[in-house]
């Protein structure tokens, strides 16, 4: 079965996921069956979003078999996105279902009278409002990555574990049995993912440590880190996958992070791998630099499916800028190392000469490749005579070749930058199934 058929399949799995609590509502509706219409559309979309928040947990579990047909940096945007939309829903649902229908006053969970089925609402409603707040303004207010990482996760589950209780304890729709199946379910396909991630996979992982090899500084704002697998044969990955980086003390520690990988993709397990990682925060910026050499670490890999591995053509045009310039360098060695002759143009966008990480690495490869490198520079120096500012439609259409509609592009880098470049290869007549791109924009 292709990846497009596979895709409709999980999608329309995901679909009847978020409406079968809602079908069978209608058929078996009990006590709620003669309840006014927006009271009734209040509880379906409380019953929605609380799904969609479920379904939450199975979009970031890293579940092969769905990452592989879409890239689990596609599931991660879907992640963000879904996550707007069942909070919404269940704002709805608290303001519907509270006009006219219960007292106010029940909105207050330390009134004597408000009764626990509201108080468990009321808190998992503070928690929703707590975790958008503090994922949509993570940069405004200085949150740590980690920190976020385990608030976040906190106060889903404290979401979701609200919102069950809320629904079973009003004893509404929730009072007839198939509900009341469907609801023990979902609760406990929740907790079990949340066990397979936060315990299962960890455990996995500690007896398969990585070992820092070298930790090689690119510029003055990138590190390499060169790891290889201890006791055990590593992996082997397809070049522009990505994997997650762990340095904490055992894998249990939350700091996780997704990082390409920038080495060769080789033939053999045991081989080393290398990840070049931009100061772009707290932990890139002050813990990687510290590093040292014989550090353990853990890595969970491979993902993603941005690699040219799966998408063959007659050349590749490879766009990239700041730590999106890293899937793009493994593409080229990987090709370097296969004795690939096929055309290969890579459009570096930096803001500066000093700041453009693997350029030695570049022209070494491009001496062993069909590769040609175009440098674009944000602030170039006087005696720059390459492209200047930033990446156009004409500075594409001056180094793309005649047959440049049939080659295959590869895109990643900074969100503004790919926002850009997407329009522009369309503009050029590109077709859209040969535009890859990849973003691990998360909050």
């Amino acid at each position: 079965m292709n990846r497009l058929a596979r895709g409709a399949l999980w999608l329309g799995l995901y679909l009847w996921l978020v409406a079968l609590p809602l079908c069978v509502g209608a058929i078996w509706p009990g006590a709620m069956g003669g309840r006014p219409f927006g009271v009734q559309f209040g509880v379906a979309c409380g019953f929605a979003g609380l799904t969609i928040l479920i379904l939450e947990l199975a979009l970031v579990s890293e579940i092969q078999a769905v990452a592989s047909v879409f890239g689990q940096d596609a599931l991660l945007q879907f992640h963000r996105q879904m996550g707007l939309v069942g909070s919404g829903l269940l704002v709805l649902h608290a303001v519907l279902v509270m006009q006219g229908t219960y007292p106010l006053a029940w909105l207050n969970p330390f009134v004597d009278e408000t009764p626990w089925a509201m108080r468990w609402g009321v808190a998992a409603l503070v928690a929703l409002a707590l975790l958008a707040g503090l994922s949509l303004g993570r940069r405004r207010l200085g949150l740590a990555y980690q920190w976020w990482q385990f608030t976040h996760g906190l106060l889903a589950d404290v979401t979701i574990a609200g919102g069950l209780a809320h629904i079973v304890l009003f004893s509404g729709f929730s009072a007839e049995r198939p509900m009341l199946a469907v609801l023990t379910i979902y609760g406990g396909g929740a907790a079990a993912l949340r066990f397979w991630f936060k315990v299962v996979r960890p455990w996995r992982l500690w007896s398969r440590p990585w070992e820092i090899v070298e930790n090689r500084a690119e510029n003055r704002d990138t590190h390499t880190l060169v790891l290889r697998p201890v006791g055990h044969a590593g992996f082997l990955f397809e070049p522009g996958q990505f994997a997650w980086l762990n340095t904490g003390g055992t894998p249990f520690h939350g700091d996780r992070h997704p990082i390409s990988m920038s080495s060769a993709a080789g033939d053999e397990a045991g081989q080393e791998v290398a990840f070049t990682i931009k100061a772009l925060g707290d932990w890139s910026g002050e813990v990687v630099p510290r590093l040292a050499p014989g550090r353990r670490v853990w890595v969970d890999g491979p993902h993603g499916v941005f690699t040219a591995d799966r998408e063959q053509g007659p050349g590749y045009v490879l766009i990239g800028g700041g730590s999106g310039i890293c899937p793009l360098v493994s593409i080229c060695a990987t090709m370097a190392r296969r004795g690939d002759v096929r055309p290969v143009i890579l459009f570096y966008g930096a803001s500066q000469r000093s700041r453009m990480a693997f350029e030695g690495q570049l022209a070494e490869l491009a001496e062993r490749m069909n590769l040609r490198v175009v440098p674009v520079l944000e602030e170039p120096p006087a005696e720059w005579t390459g492209e200047r500012g930033y990446l156009t439609v004409d500075a594409l259409r001056r180094h793309l070749p005649p047959q440049y509609r049939r080659f295959q592009y590869f895109v990643c880098g900074p969100e503004a930058m790919m926002d850009a470049v997407e329009p522009m290869l369309l503009q050029l007549g590109v077709p859209v199934d040969r535009i890859h791109t990849e973003r691990f924009v998360m909050v």
